[in-house]
């Protein structure tokens, strides 16, 4: 069988013994992640600021693999379909049609956007780019009742009081307009599994590299594996340093206390929600299943960046 890129939800017993029960153990237990094929749809692309305000960066086009939070694949999963709004665009290559101007009439900041900074797809380090549908401004919906309701009286000639105060307090509170998307709508047959992601899960490794494993002696199994053990800590500052490798263990340490401030459904790096705490001494974690570990001092933490960044970039 060839090996493909993706896998649909219907190939994979067949082709990996893996279930629909399997898929949904591994998606609960954060090891793997659903991808779905978008085709040409428009995009905010950004980040998210300290308190969980969106930074759009750019209005793009996008057409290629996005993955969503993981809260909605359980849905889809669980009920069959979800609606989405918000995704992590897979392919920066195939962003096109970048627009760095401001995209609306509402001031920032507002309900869809905390603030417009406008930067370069090429400028951005990671390897997962959020990313919101592009919505619709209209009327917010409580002007227009409010104007539908004033047409109605001066159609039927109905003699109208002028507004008290705390009505035209309230008015003003009021935004002019709102945000609206449809989102999108995806069934299990939308689901692709990336095979790169069912490797990182230890699926779908080939049957050649299967035999060569088996084939290593006890002993050198046991010298590989101390020299390679690795945990969830380990592979969350692999993906830290590898967005932006020149960076100080000072300021990864800022980097993941801004990943802690973030919505748990959105975190770029630490994308198993690993970091629980961060004191100005310690950071306190668990791992994927939800044990905790012992916290990490800056010494600790410092030392480990060191060794990471040695292992990333030694030169051969």
């Amino acid at each position: 069988m060839i090996e493909k890129e993706y896998y649909r939800l219907d190939e994979l017993e067949k082709r990996f013994d893996l279930s629909f029960s399997d898929v949904l153990y591994l998606v609960e237990n954060s090891k793997l992640d659903l991808a779905f094929r978008l085709a040409d749809n428009k995009f905010i692309i950004g980040g998210w600021a300290k308190g969980n305000g969106f930074i759009g960066y750019a209005s793009v086009n996008y057409s290629g693999f996005a993955s969503i939070a993981q809260k909605d694949q359980l849905t889809l999963l669980s009920k069959h379909k979800t609606n989405c709004k918000y995704f992590w665009l897979l392919n920066k290559d195939k962003i096109v049609s970048a627009n760095y101007d401001y995209p609306f009439e509402s001031k920032t900041p507002n309900a869809f956007l905390h603030t417009w900074q406008p930067k370069q797809p090429s400028n951005i380090s990671w390897d997962r780019i959020p990313a919101k549908l592009f919505p619709k401004e209209q009327e917010h919906t409580l002007h227009s009742f409010k104007n539908a309701m004033t047409n109605t009286f001066k159609a039927l000639g109905a003699e109208q009081s002028k507004p008290n105060e705390y009505e035209k307090e309230f008015d003003a509170r009021i935004p002019k307009v709102q945000f609206y998307s449809e989102g999108i709508n995806f069934e299990l047959a939308d689901i692709c599994i990336l095979h790169e992601d069912l490797l990182k899960a230890g699926i779908g490794k080939t049957q050649e590299i299967a035999e060569v494993t088996e084939a290593i002696s006890p002993i050198t199994k046991d010298i590989q594996t101390s020299e390679t053990r690795t945990d969830d800590f380990h592979e969350l500052l692999v993906r830290l340093i590898s967005a932006e490798p020149a960076l100080t263990a000072k300021l990864y340490w800022r980097n993941l206390e801004y990943e802690l401030d973030d919505n748990k459904d959105y975190r770029v790096f630490d994308k198993y929600n690993l970091l629980t705490e961060i004191t100005v001494s310690h950071i306190k974690w668990k791992d994927r299943s939800g044990k905790p570990r012992l916290p990490i001092s800056y010494d600790a933490f410092a030392n480990r960046v060191s060794k990471v960044k040695k292992k990333l970039f030694i030169k051969k």
